[in-house]
């Protein structure tokens, strides 16, 4: 009798293990992305409530590629916006650009593990 379905080959290592390695993989994306708010950079921002900022302007940024800090002009110091700041509210947390930059970060780890994987020859 053939047979309709391919055997399905089996992994050396036990689910438990992949499951490790994909948290491993969030884990540095999470990270990275902290850690690209060390890359200064510049962004427009609106803020309905300073003058002069009601229909736009551009103020400092923290994280790479999508900056997800950004420099709040009413409460911080000009000109600086970082991680912390954004922590105790001095800044500007932008949600969306930081799972953004945190998938970026994210997928650059998954593809330098699967180039390492594929060079050494470990299959799986």
């Amino acid at each position: 009798m053939a047979r309709i379905f391919p055997k399905w080959r089996r992994s050396a290592e036990p689910p438990i293990v992949k499951g490790r390695r994909v948290v491993l993989t969030l884990a540095a994306g999470l990270i990275l992305a902290l850690a690209s708010t060390a890359v200064p950079g510049r962004t427009r921002a609106h803020y309905p409530d300073i003058m002069g900022c009601e229909a736009g302007c551009v103020v400092a940024a923290a994280g790479w590629p999508a900056p997800y800090a950004v420099d709040y002009l009413g409460i911080s110091p000009v000109g600086s916006a970082d991680l912390v700041g954004a922590l105790f509210g001095l800044d500007r947390f932008r949600p969306a650009a930081f799972g953004l930059t945190w998938l970026f970060w994210t997928a650059v780890t998954a593809a330098l593990v699967l180039l390492r994987r594929a060079w050494s020859g470990v299959d799986g």
